[in-house]
């Protein structure tokens, strides 16, 4: 029998690395997406910026690893060969680069602090959020895309490591061009409503919390299911249209958190879901949105590491588990996502309530 030799931590870094490299060298994208300003050709460099505000990050870093650091989402699934660590330091966390620190400051200032969000939460902020999420979307889709065309073999010796990556390029090549068709299409309907002042978001959850949540988010989430389980929409690449979703916001401060949860006037679809919102309890309204965060977001929102054992539980990593994938057998398609079990839903801790504040993480 012929051993397969399984690569190292470090080989696969170096080739993570690379990829990173090469995709800072690539060409496709020198200028601001808010302003268009040459950037890169004029040596001048993008603007380090954050999904989710630097400040909320450091509000819930904790020790783990013997690092300082928030946790991934990753955290919940398993643990493969190739998965990159499970924690990350919070100057790192949700980091993208895509626009000039002009931009940065004029469109993001506004609310990018603890007075702000505490004092206002007027339509300048709400489409302040909604332009980073989308900015930060397409950098991941354009990141993924571009990863996909290079040719591994040439980054690395070790031909396990170049065909895992190949076989994540024939898996995500189609469905990633999807993503930047529609969050592009979605990022400039956020420049226009930022430029123009339109009030075109529609707010069904805006609460400001007297204890701090374990949790910073920042993410747009692609709904397929109302509450009730039925389904909403096609968010796979069967679907001819645009994707709508939610934009969630989770922002942790000091002593409290706010949290926002808001859609584009006209998606009727996240409509149909808003009126089921609407009729939940304060309670569930709270662990809907962490529900919501879990079941379709696999990335690039953050946990406190003082969270890490809740976060085990065996509902919260069901649900984690669930895909908007279809199976096709014979002439039928099978849904992956009816199999999800809504007792996993009821039955899951309450990330965002007060039992698991900061505060009371910190006495136990």
């Amino acid at each position: 029998m012929v051993k397969i030799r399984k690569p190292s931590n470090k080989e696969i870094s170096i080739v993570k690395s690379k990829i990173n490299q090469e995709f800072n060298k690539q060409k496709n994208q020198t200028k601001c997406s808010i302003c268009g300003k040459e950037l890169k050709n004029n040596a001048r460099s993008f603007h380090k910026s954050h999904t989710v505000p630097f400040f909320c990050l450091e509000n819930i870093k904790s020790l783990y690893n013997s690092n300082y650091c928030v946790l991934k989402p990753e955290y919940l699934g398993q643990k493969l060969p190739f998965s990159d660590k499970e924690y990350i330091g919070t100057n790192k966390a949700g980091v993208f680069y895509s626009i000039c620190s002009t931009c940065d400051q004029d469109k993001f200032n506004i609310y990018e602090n603890e007075e702000a969000l505490l004092t206002r939460m007027e339509w300048d902020l709400i489409n302040a959020m909604a332009l980073k999420i989308y900015l930060n979307e397409l950098f991941n889709s354009r990141f993924r895309s571009f990863k996909n065309t290079l040719d591994h073999s040439q980054l690395t010796d070790d031909e396990l490591i170049a065909a895992f990556y190949d076989s994540i390029a024939k898996v995500e090549e189609t469905t990633v061009e999807v993503d930047i068709k529609d969050f592009q299409e979605k990022l400039n309907s956020a420049k226009r409503n930022i430029e123009n002042g339109y009030k075109n978001y529609k707010i069904i959850y805006n609460r400001i919390l007297d204890y701090i949540v374990p949790v910073a988010a920042q993410v747009s989430i692609p709904v397929s299911h109302n509450i009730d389980y039925t389904k909403l929409q096609d968010v796979s690449i069967r679907n001819p249209k645009i994707i709508q979703d939610l934009l969630v916001c989770v922002l942790p401060l000091k002593s409290k958190s706010v949290i926002v949860v808001f859609y584009e006037i006209g998606n009727d679809l996240i409509k149909q879901y808003a009126k089921q919102f609407k009729k939940l309890s304060e309670e569930e309204k709270l662990k809907e949105i962490f529900y919501l965060l879990i079941r379709y977001k696999p990335s690039n929102y953050f946990f406190s590491p003082l969270i890490k054992d809740i976060l085990i539980n065996e509902n919260i990593r069901e649900i984690f588990g669930i895909e908007d994938t279809a199976i096709k057998i014979g002439n039928n398609m099978l849904e992956i996502s009816d199999f999800e079990n809504p007792s996993w839903k009821q039955d899951m801790p309450s990330i965002l309530s007060e039992e698991y504040s900061i505060q009371n993480l910190e006495n136990t």
